[in-house]
This record gives C-alpha cells, sequence and structure tokens, in this order.
C-alpha cells in the first residue's frame, strides 16, 4: 500500500499498478473462494474466519478512522450516531424472534445493495477521471442492478423453491453484453477501460456466488460462502480507498488520527484494533456484544452512503484528487 505518484493525466484512481491490484484485481480473492466454495461445498470454517478476521471486520471498522477519529467528521454526521441504540435493539429483537438464517438474510437485503453502490461508486470515481460527464444514472442503474439482481433472484429461490437464476442470469448477460457494446461504441477513449474492467469482472461474480447459494437453498454456509465472496474483494477495494483518503487528508495533522495515516501498517492495525470488541463477543459467544458487532455493521451502511458522496464535498474531492 505504499504511496503512488500521482497523474492527473491518468484514467486511473492511484495508478495502473495500484488499481489493477488493489480495486480490480482484488476480485481475484472472491473467484479463489469461489473455487474453494465449490470444491468443499461451502468455504470451511477457517477459510470463512480468515476472510472476516483480515478484510471484512478491518474494512467495516476502518470507516470509524474518519467518522470518530475526525472531529469535524463526526460533528458533521452526529445525528446519525443516535441511529446506533435503535439499530442494535433491532439487532437484538429481530435476531432473537426470526432467528439467526432468516436475520442474516434479512441483513444482506441492504448489504448486497450497499455492495453494489460501493462498486458503483469506483465506477463513478473512474468517470470522473474520464472526464465522462453523461450518463451518470443510466449508469448507475444498469451497474447496480446487474451487481444486486443475483441476490434477489436467491431470495425467490429461497422463497419459492425455484431456482431462478440461471435464466434470469442469462438475461443479465445479454444486458450486461449490450451495456458494455454500447461503452465501446460511443467512446473509443482509453479513460474508460478501467470502468469497463471493473463491469466486466465484477458482475459474472456476484452471479456465480449467489447462484452457487442457489444450488441448495437449504444448505445455510451456501449463504455464509455467497455472501465471503462478494464482499472480500470489496473489502480490499474499500480499505485501499479508504487509506488513500486519509493519507492525503490527515497525514499532516497531528495527534492519533495523524499518525496512523502516515503509513498503511499503522492504519490497518488501527482497523484490527477497532473491530476487537466484535471479537471478543464472537470468541466468548455473547450474544450482547454479537449484536453490537451487527449494529456496528448496520452503521458502515449508514455513513458510507453519506461520506463517499462527491458532490457538495470538496474535501473529500481534494483527498482522491478528482
Amino acid at each position: 500500500m505504499s504511496a503512488s505518484v500521482f497523474d492527473a493525466a491518468s484514467p486511473w484512481i492511484i495508478s495502473k499498478r495500484d488499481d489493477l491490484v488493489f480495486f480490480l484485481g482484488s476480485a481475484a480473492l472472491g473467484y479463489l473462494l469461489l473455487l474453494v466454495a465449490f470444491a468443499a461445498n461451502g468455504l470451511p470454517a477457517v477459510v470463512f474466519f480468515q476472510v472476516t478476521f483480515l478484510i471484512d471486520s478491518p474494512h467495516i471498522y476502518s470507516t470509524a478512522t474518519r467518522v470518530l477519529l475526525d472531529s469535524e467528521e463526526r460533528q458533521r454526521q452526529r445525528l446519525y450516531f443516535l441511529a446506533f441504540i435503535p439499530l442494535w435493539i433491532g439487532a437484538v429483537l429481530v435476531g432473537y424472534y426470526g432467528g439467526f438464517e432468516r436475520f442474516f438474510l434479512l441483513l444482506m437485503v441492504w448489504g448486497q445493495l450497499h455492495v453494489a453502490k460501493q462498486h458503483f461508486g469506483f465506477l463513478a470515481i473512474y468517470k470522473r477521471r474520464a472526464s465522462e460527464r453523461t450518463g451518470f444514472l443510466l449508469d448507475k442503474r444498469i451497474v447496480v442492478s446487474l451487481l444486486y439482481a443475483p441476490f434477489v433472484c436467491y431470495l425467490v429461490t429461497w422463497i419459492t423453491g425455484r431456482n431462478v437464476v440461471l435464466p434470469c442470469a442469462f438475461v443479465a448477460g445479454a444486458v450486461a453484453a449490450g451495456y458494455v457494446y454500447k461503452q465501446l461504441r460511443d467512446s473509443q477513449s482509453r479513460a474508460l477501460r478501467p470502468k469497463i474492467s471493473l463491469i466486466v469482472i465484477l458482475v459474472p461474480l456476484h452471479w456465480l456466488a449467489w447462484g452457487f447459494a442457489a444450488m441448495s437453498t437449504k444448505d445455510f454456509s451456501r449463504v455464509l460462502a455467497a455472501a465471503a465472496i462478494t464482499t472480500a474483494g470489496h473489502g480490499i477495494q474499500y480499505l485501499r480507498l479508504m487509506w488513500l483518503h486519509n493519507r492525503n487528508r490527515y497525514s499532516a495533522r497531528k495527534g492519533l488520527l495523524g499518525i496512523i495515516s502516515r503509513h498503511p501498517a499503522r492504519f490497518f492495525m488501527a482497523a484490527l484494533v477497532l473491530s476487537a470488541p466484535q471479537y471478543l463477543g464472537n470468541i466468548t459467544g455473547r450474544s450482547f456484544m454479537g449484536c453490537i458487532g451487527v449494529a456496528v455493521l448496520m452503521m458502515h451502511y449508514l455513513l458510507d452512503g453519506r461520506i463517499w458522496r462527491l458532490r457538495g464535498d470538496p474535501e473529500l474531492t481534494r483527498a482522491l484528487k478528482l
């Protein structure tokens, strides 16, 4: 995660090397987990735990380096912190009365939409870097739909008992192919290659992951596997983007935020430490702590919808060098 020399004329968010490794190449982890899941009829518990411990939880709790350690951001988002208590109460009630499996699927309704929107966020940055000012709404609708639809199809399969993922995948493939063709036809600019590559890499991964889960809706381990497959690469993307943002925005500051923002290892360790209470709850089997972890996850979904909006946030635009 070393800093890269920024090129204002480059179509990449950071650099070609960094983007290929962290933003595009991170999907390779999802495909690797998919192969493991197919071979083992689900992800082995040790693999699932390692992905959660080293990638998923740090990416969730790294949000706190912005919204908690930055006093200005904390002030801007202060009203949203009040949502934590009802989210925690809701996690306790739904988890207790609905059962873990139903609760997890309900959480994924929000979680998978969150991931789809986050992926579009990267695509929007690539549009900005390519000076592409049109088609924003169309891009958002198509890309978010292509990434969210496989989970919706899984839910339909789970509810009705009829596997609709495969026929819907053919329709999605046709839509994706037509969309990519239109992008290539409308512009021959090389600046659009990262944007198109992101779509080509991620859309099949999501359909394959939830298609794997839909093969046996009674096997809940397949749902956990699909969730890990679709979020692991996203976690790597997020950590790299957060480190880019924090380094550019906070590294010159004094205090704890400045210290952890000057080196990627410090930043990553801070995210691990912040996620420690959730692990303690999981290890000790305390449902109280586990529900706090779920509430933090939902707060992450809620706050991420605000802190990464480029429009109307000149400090964020400068931090991402856009």
